[in-house]
C-alpha cells in the first residue's frame, strides 16, 4: 500500500487539481459541532434545491389526472373516426343505405363510442391511480431512504460518543487506582523504614 502525501497546498483548487482532496480540507478540532455544521448545510441545501420540487410531485400525485382527461378526449376523437371511416367506406363501395341501415348504423356507432368512452375513462382512472400511487410511494421511498441513512449516521456518533465517554471514565478510574497504588506503596515503604 502507498504511503500517503504529505504535500500542503495554499489552494484547495490546486490541490484538487493534482488529486490531492484531503489537504484542502479544514483542521477539525471540534468533531460534535463540525458533525452538527454539516448536518444543518445537508438540510439547507434540501430546502434551497429539493423540498419545492417534491412538494410539488406529492401535490401532483394527489391532483394529476392527465390520464383520465386524454382518455376522454381520445374517446370523443375515436367515435368521430369510426363514423369519419364508416362514410368513406360506404362511398367508396358506392353503397346506399336506407333511412333505416343509417339509423341503425348511427346507434351502433354511438352505443360502441359510448362503450368505449367508458371503458378507456375505467381503464385510465386505474391507471392514473396506478400512476399517483407509483409516484408518492418513491417519494416516500426516497424520504425514509434518507431518514434511514441519518438515524444510522446519528446512531453511530452516539455510539462513538458512548465510547468516547466510557474509555475516559475508564481511564479516569484506572488514573485514581494507579495513584492509590503509588501511594499505598510509598506509605508501605515510609512505614517500613520507619520501622527499620
Amino acid at each position: 500500500m502507498g504511503r500517503m502525501s504529505t504535500r500542503s497546498y495554499n489552494n484547495p483548487q490546486a490541490a484538487a487539481m493534482q488529486g490531492d482532496y484531503v489537504s484542502g480540507l479544514p483542521t477539525v478540532t471540534d468533531p460534535e459541532q463540525t458533525y452538527a455544521d454539516i448536518t444543518r448545510g445537508e438540510y439547507n441545501d434540501y430546502v434551497r434545491d429539493f423540498r419545492d420540487f417534491e412538494l410539488e410531485q406529492i401535490e401532483r400525485a394527489q391532483t394529476d389526472t392527465s390520464l383520465i382527461d386524454s382518455a376522454r378526449e381520445d374517446s370523443a376523437m375515436a367515435g368521430q373516426v369510426a363514423g369519419q371511416v364508416a362514410q368513406r367506406n360506404l362511398s367508396r363501395y358506392g353503397g346506399q343505405l336506407t333511412p333505416a341501415q343509417q339509423r341503425a348504423q348511427s346507434r351502433t356507432l354511438n352505443r360502441n363510442t359510448t362503450l368505449g368512452s367508458i371503458q378507456a375513462l375505467s381503464d385510465a382512472r386505474i391507471a392514473q391511480r396506478e400512476a399517483n400511487q407509483t409516484l408518492l410511494s418513491d417519494l416516500i421511498n426516497i424520504g425514509q431512504g434518507g431518514n434511514r441513512a441519518s438515524q444510522s449516521q446519528l446512531g453511530s456518533a452516539a455510539a462513538d460518543a458512548n465510547a468516547r465517554e466510557q474509555a475516559y471514565k475508564n481511564a479516569k478510574a484506572q488514573s485514581k487506582a494507579q495513584t492509590y497504588q503509588t501511594v499505598g506503596s510509598l506509605a508501605s515503604a515510609a512505614l517500613i523504614a520507619a520501622f527499620i
